[in-house]
């Protein structure tokens, strides 16, 4: 992706790790899967802020980023571990 995609898509290149939310109860890692890991600690070391781009549907999903995004090829995020990201203020939300 280029920059100029990226910002199209509704975020910027200063955040690492990109979260796609749908009907804000389901998440997947839309990009930085390098820090699956460490996102997934409790006390995991990965870069801040988490952005996470929130949309209704799958349909939503797919008017905003493309028919060829397909959430089942990403890794599901637990609702827990974006509430904690949440909590510690590392998480910033838009809805799409």
């Amino acid at each position: 992706m280029t920059q100029e995609t990226q910002e199209s898509e509704g975020f910027d290149s200063e955040c690492a790790i990109v979260l796609i939310g749908i009907g804000k109860t389901q998440f997947f890692l839309y990009r930085g899967d390098e820090y699956i890991n460490q996102l997934l600690l409790k006390d995991g070391d990965f870069p801040t802020p988490v952005r996470c781009l929130n949309y209704n549907s799958i349909i939503d999903v797919r008017l905003g980023l493309g028919e060829v995004v397909n959430v089942s090829q990403y890794w599901g995020i637990h609702p827990d571990i974006v509430a904690r990201l949440r909590d510690a203020d590392d998480l910033i939300e838009t809805d799409e």
